[in-house]
């Protein structure tokens, strides 16, 4: 167990890393991608905004390790509500073998452990 919390650091800053450079391309871009889906699938367009706490905010606290276990959970509420809201068959395989919403499992399997492990010694605030 002595790789234990560098294994928990590389796996923040990959998950929190890759998420928010979604998050950049939202703020840089605006949602209204995002607007679009939610009112394909019948939900308000004020959820929108919600993206700027799961994509960017969340992805930030992961990244320097501040309630990385709270900001897992809300990677993992907002990537159980992007599941939802964007894939109408979640277990829907690409012509490649892999499922069309893989990236969303990944991201949710990875907030998972640190929900369950905490955010290591390498953290601004160890939990």
């Amino acid at each position: 167990m002595k790789n234990f919390n560098l294994g928990l650091l590389f796996i923040r800053l990959g998950l929190g890393i890759c998420l928010f450079l979604h998050g950049f391309h939202k703020i840089t871009n605006g949602i209204g991608g995002v607007k679009a889906i939610l009112v394909k699938s019948g939900l308000s367009e004020i959820l929108a905004y919600g993206v700027y706490f799961g994509e960017v905010l969340a992805p930030l606290m992961l990244i320097i390790g501040f309630y990385s276990r709270i900001s897992a959970s809300i990677i993992i509420a907002t990537s159980l509500f992007i599941i939802y809201a964007a894939y109408p068959n979640p277990l829907e395989i690409t012509n490649y073998g892999g499922f069309k919403a893989e990236i969303l499992y990944l991201y949710i399997c990875m907030a998972f452990c640190i929900v369950f492990c905490g955010s290591g010694k390498y953290a601004v605030k160890q939990d």
